[in-house]
């Protein structure tokens, strides 16, 4: 399938989440009647207006595609980088998910979602108490694990700081070299005044926390996934998803050889815009449950 452009959104607005939280959304509406919605969950230290390219992709294949910038990200609320508790996320998941049903009520919905956006996914998935009714999941690049293995005295510095000091913030250290090989995406992320360069002590160990909740959980997962890993990732560990992703019941795998961390970003993010089109496909072919 050829690489299509950026797509504007149909329609912005926002809506409340937890804690006074208060979030920025953006609707990408087709033309005709959609089929099912699709809610996109972006990655750590962006915001959704990066996913419109994806967008263009899930309009042109007849959903309406809602992206937000999660808590402390983008247009949305919250201090940079820091969250009180993981489930933060899931609650901004949840007010999203309430307004996709509310825009098409009945009309299944998928989740289209990256790197820590994906764990905030799966975290969801593995969640007996609050698992969200969905036809699907797209999973990229999950932060399940950092590629460098982090030595443990610092995992307990940042647990004691995380108690103490949780909103203390370091730089995350992240380069643009290590998120895709585009040259043309290198820069426009470096221009991105609404990315940012920090991560909190808290949101550090609640990410730590809710990588070890998805691994121990991961084969409850009662929906079918895509997984499309960059094979490639300096950033997070893609033999360790490629690995639990194939214990996850109904998922369907490819780590991508030479793609980097954003594969919905990297120069020929063709091939995962085909496999993302024909994984959803399949989710809305198969019955309700």
């Amino acid at each position: 399938m050829p690489t299509p452009g950026p797509l504007e959104p149909s329609e912005t607005r926002t809506l409340p989440s937890s804690g006074g939280t208060t979030l920025y959304v953006e609707l990408f509406r087709p033309t005709a009647t959609p089929r099912a919605v699709a809610v996109m969950v972006h990655g750590y230290a962006e915001h959704t207006g990066r996913y419109r390219e994806v967008a263009h992709v899930l309009v042109d294949g007849g959903l309406l595609a809602i992206g937000f910038d999660l808590r402390g990200h983008g247009r949305s609320s919250g201090r940079r980088g820091h969250i009180a508790a993981f489930t933060d996320y899931l609650d901004d998941l949840d007010a999203v998910l309430a307004l996709a049903r509310e825009q098409a009520p009945g009309l299944p919905v998928v989740l289209v979602s990256h790197s820590n956006g994906a764990l905030i996914t799966l975290r969801a998935l593995t969640d007996e108490r609050r698992r969200p009714a969905v036809a699907g999941a797209v999973i990229s690049s999950p932060f399940l694990g950092l590629k460098l293995a982090v030595p443990k005295a610092r995992i307990w510095v940042a647990r004691v700081a995380s108690k103490l000091v949780p909103g203390f913030t370091q730089k995350n250290g992240l380069r643009v070299e290590d998120i895709t090989s585009d040259k043309q995406m290198q820069a426009a992320r470096l221009a991105d005044t609404l990315c940012h360069e920090v991560a909190s002590a808290r949101w550090f160990t609640e990410a730590i926390d809710a990588q070890a909740h998805v691994r121990a959980r991961a084969t409850s997962i009662q929906v079918p996934t895509l997984w499309v890993i960059g094979g490639a990732d300096p950033i997070a560990d893609a033999a360790l998803s490629d690995k639990l992703a194939r214990t996850v019941p109904g998922a369907e795998v490819h780590l991508l050889d030479g793609f980097l961390h954003e594969v919905f970003n990297e120069v020929d993010r063709a091939r995962p815009f085909a496999l993302m089109t024909k994984a959803i496909d399949g989710f809305l072919a198969k019955p309700a449950a």
